[in-house]
């Protein structure tokens, strides 16, 4: 996990206990952080895995594992089911577009497409009801037939996702870039794809996931980023850390 990150994370958690303030709970400005009186902050670096949560202090501390489909790796075997993810990330802050896929055995249902889009989020908008609404961000599901399943795979083989991976690619969080991890047949291919260049222009699965996204939200275009200032960017009321990745073989190279 990059440091920048551990700061988005921090930031989130400085907003949380912002939150808890009026029950009588606090946060210590240095040093260790104390979320909401007590151990939280370790539980919630514990808690801090592969799986996508509601909570931003999780979803931030666990982005690397899960951007790098540590979960699907682990839990890849002949027989399993196939899983895919692909995420497009349209500046971290301004956008974030995830699309998972659950491919059960023959014999055990349809494959399930699951969306799901982030960013951005203004902190007016929070409603003290229900604080984690506004880090759901957009999406649903659908069912996807077998031959749209054999469509995706064949528009992933166009897009030279099963080839090997650009190692030592960076892929920073204030730019545009889709990051692609499975499991089919037992076996795990990684691909990432960043713009501008060739090889993202050359993608042909991002309009079949697009033409299934029934979250209703425009997808965001690639474009020239700003300029970066102390590393951050500010994007409606909020600044974000940047943070870079660095592509290996199999997976993002060890931060």
């Amino acid at each position: 996990m990059t440091q920048r990150l551990k700061a988005n994370a921090a930031r989130e958690i400085w907003f949380l206990c912002r939150l808890c303030r009026p029950f009588g709970l606090w946060i210590r400005p240095f040093g260790l952080w104390k979320v909401c009186g007590g151990s939280a902050f370790l539980a919630l670096l514990l808690a801090a895995c592969a799986a996508l949560s509601d909570n931003p202090v999780q979803r931030s501390l666990g982005w690397f594992n899960f951007l790098n489909g540590t979960d699907i790796k682990q839990g890849c075997a002949p027989g399993a089911g196939d899983r895919y993810r692909l995420v497009y990330n349209a500046i971290w802050g301004e956008q974030v577009r995830v699309y998972e896929i659950i491919a059960p055995p023959p014999g055990f249902g349809p494959a399930i497409l699951t969306t799901r889009v982030m960013f951005p989020e203004n902190l007016n908008q929070i409603d003290l009801r229900d604080p984690l609404q506004l880090f759901r961000g957009k999406g649903g599901t659908v069912a996807l037939s077998p031959a749209e399943m054999a469509e995706l795979r064949q528009r992933l083989r166009q897009s030279g996702y099963y080839d090997a991976a650009p190692e030592g690619l960076t892929l920073p969080s204030d730019g545009f870039y889709w990051v692609v991890s499975s499991c089919e047949d037992g076996l795990t291919h990684f691909n990432a794809y960043l713009w501008p260049s060739p090889r993202f222009d050359a993608i042909a699965f991002a309009d079949w996931l697009f033409m299934r996204d029934p979250s209703g939200v425009a997808v965001a275009l690639p474009r020239p980023s700003a300029p970066r200032v102390q590393n951050r960017v500010a994007i409606e009321n909020r600044a974000y850390s940047v943070f870079d990745l660095r592509v290996g073989t199999y997976g993002f190279w060890p931060l």
